[in-house]
């Protein structure tokens, strides 16, 4: 089986989702890095991507795009450590809960990120961010380890990236719920305490992220 080649932003929540999987399996793999805060973007990269988004994944032929798809397929071709469960009722628990990540928390990252350009509709989407995760919330309540258990999931690499960016939102734009979410917070503590997303997710400095989202959703910057 060939050497995959990433297509990442290094400082993207969505490639580190991938970031992590590949560090938990320990596969080798090629990188491409493309800035997508530019428009002006590499061929390679602008011919495998109909989108313009990261990541994206080549291996063996195939394109294969979508974080949560990479990461999927990233444990299905590598099944060595295993990062979803075996029955498929908790493997249809574990999709669930990554669907919910994509539609309540990283497609409203990217709405104020890169699509809204007025500052009163980018900030009103971040707070109904924070009122959409209220289920994550009450979900996360009952548990004290990982999402799955004490090891190490797909749930939890999808999580990670936007887990350390709430606190800054939330911030930001003067929100009152977070301090609220006391299971998110807690979850959140034992994410950046795990060897591998400590690695691949909370490496990154808070500064570098505070300075991003407060040129977005405090100065209405969109990017690209």
């Amino acid at each position: 089986m060939g050497k995959p080649l990433l297509y990442q932003l290094s400082i993207s929540p969505a490639c580190q989702r991938v970031f992590s999987v590949l560090e938990h399996k320990k596969i080798d793999y090629d990188i491409f890095e493309v800035d997508i805060s530019k428009k002006d973007r590499p061929d390679e990269f602008t011919k495998k991507s109909p989108y313009g988004k990261v990541p994206v994944l080549e291996h063996d032929g195939h394109v294969i795009l979508e974080s949560i798809n990479i990461c999927m397929y990233l444990d299905e071709a590598w099944p060595e450590r295993p990062l979803m469960p075996k029955t498929p009722a908790e493997r249809a628990y574990a999709r669930q809960w990554m669907i919910f990540a994509d539609r309540e928390i990283l497609d409203k990252d990217a709405q104020f990120t890169h699509i809204y350009r007025d500052l009163d509709r980018k900030r009103e989407t971040c707070h109904s961010l924070f009122a959409g995760i209220a289920p994550l919330d009450r979900e996360l309540r009952g548990k004290d380890k990982l999402f799955l258990g004490a090891d190490l999931s797909l749930v939890d690499c999808v999580l990670a990236p936007t887990m350390a960016f709430l606190p800054i939102w939330s911030k930001i734009v003067d929100d009152k719920t977070y301090a609220t979410y006391t299971g998110i917070q807690a979850y959140a503590d034992r994410l950046r305490a795990h060897p591998v997303l400590r690695k691949t997710v909370f490496n990154v400095p808070a500064e570098v992220y505070e300075g991003f989202f407060g040129a977005v959703l405090g100065q209405g910057i969109t990017v690209p």
